[in-house]
């Protein structure tokens, strides 16, 4: 019973805390699916960039079989298998603009060639420098000067799927200018391959691009995954849109394909047959986007950048004979050179970036010790 000197409870404010209390509780029970929603998206947009075979497998599950695994390589099985020394390659610093803006030293293999052609090698995701040594071989034996750049990824930092490798290949071919190369060429595999046709359409620094099983499209890349395209379509589309804060753009944005359209010069697509990573479509796509300039091998294989291992003269034979077509330089190449013992002739004078890394061979380190930070 209300008391006489108590004020008289104004009317219609019982009934509006508890409306209030109901759509507090409500919100809450609300916010949380849609938290939980979030964060999951996240763990899956961060896979994208620290996919899961570049820590815990060895990249054979992906590239084939017969592709070498991540095992790191020494300076002396490289120096025996091109038969030469190589020298070290160093061409300044670049940021990655993708997650840490960490600054990532762009060094690589410099091997002397007989000619002033130079093909720059731009590696796959975690590619080793064994992984590398069948297409230094038959480059250098065919008289080029190689660089070989080292793969900037690893489990830490991740993969950009080719835009880093963008920037080590445009810093690669800057220093080879200011060097005095002027005839320069990449050879690109997988990530690496996106990342050269990514670099010359930023800038032409390249007089020719042999693309190995690049992406067409890395959001379509991202949906061919069986972890992505089995997932709910909403919340897929919501990993999509996380994974632009891991990259900086919206993966349907970051296209080789419709860079192959800005390469102003020579563009040799290599896809392989039965390519499940990157299907005969998306070679086709960025075949039809480079126009004219362009053309595609199609390598009998069913493995993802593993020609040169499968039909290594077959591989070589097609590569050289663009080369030299670029280069314009009529003598087409036969089958893939004999690798001889014997060091070629040198060409110029080695510049500052360039460093022997001889060592004795009881002491020579492996290329992690050698070449120093590289990124990885």
């Amino acid at each position: 019973m209300q008391r006489e000197d108590e004020p008289a409870a104004k009317p219609g404010v019982a009934t509006k805390r508890k409306p209030r209390r109901i759509y507090t509780v409500g919100a809450v029970f609300l916010a949380l699916p849609i938290l939980i929603w979030v964060v999951a998206a996240f763990f899956v947009a961060r896979s994208i960039k620290y996919p899961a075979f570049l820590y815990s497998g060895n990249g054979q599950d992906v590239f084939g079989t017969n592709v070498p695994g991540f095992k790191r390589g020494s300076v002396t099985e490289i120096a025996n298998a091109v038969g030469m020394d190589p020298e070290r390659y160093d061409a300044g610093t670049v940021e990655d603009d993708v997650g840490r803006h960490r600054q990532v030293s762009v060094v690589g293999w410099y091997f002397r060639g007989k000619r002033r052609e130079v093909v720059v090698i731009v590696p796959a995701a975690g590619g080793s420098e064994i992984q590398l040594i069948p297409y230094i071989k038959f480059l250098h034996a065919a008289g080029f000067t190689v660089v070989a750049n080292y793969s900037a990824n690893n489990p830490n930092f991740g993969i950009s799927w080719g835009m880093l490798k963008r920037k080590f290949a445009l810093a690669t071919a800057r220093a080879l200018k200011v060097d005095g190369f002027e005839k320069i060429a990449a050879l690109g595999i997988s990530e690496g391959a996106a990342g050269a046709i990514m670099a010359q359409a930023e800038q032409p620094v390249f007089d020719a691009i042999v693309a190995d099983s690049s992406y067409a499209n890395l959001r379509q890349l991202i949906m061919r995954s069986p972890s992505i395209s089995s997932l709910n379509p909403a919340f897929a589309a919501t990993v999509l849109w996380e994974a632009q804060w891991w990259f900086g753009r919206p993966l349907s944005k970051i296209s080789p394909a419709n860079d192959a359209a800005n390469l102003r010069c020579p563009l040799l697509v290599i896809q392989n047959r039965g390519d499940k990573i990157t299907p005969l479509a998306d070679g086709k796509a960025i075949l039809y986007s480079g126009g004219l300039n362009s053309e595609i091998w199609i390598a009998p294989t069913d493995g993802h950048g593993d020609a040169i291992y499968e039909v290594p003269a077959t591989y070589a034979e097609r590569v050289l004979r663009f080369l030299n077509a670029s280069f314009g330089i009529e003598a087409p190449a036969a089958a893939t050179p004999a690798v001889t013992e014997k060091k070629p002739t040198a060409v110029g004078e080695r510049g500052p970036r360039r460093q022997k890394a001889r060592m004795p061979a009881a002491k020579r380190p492996t290329s992690d010790a050698a070449a120093g930070d590289s990124g990885r």
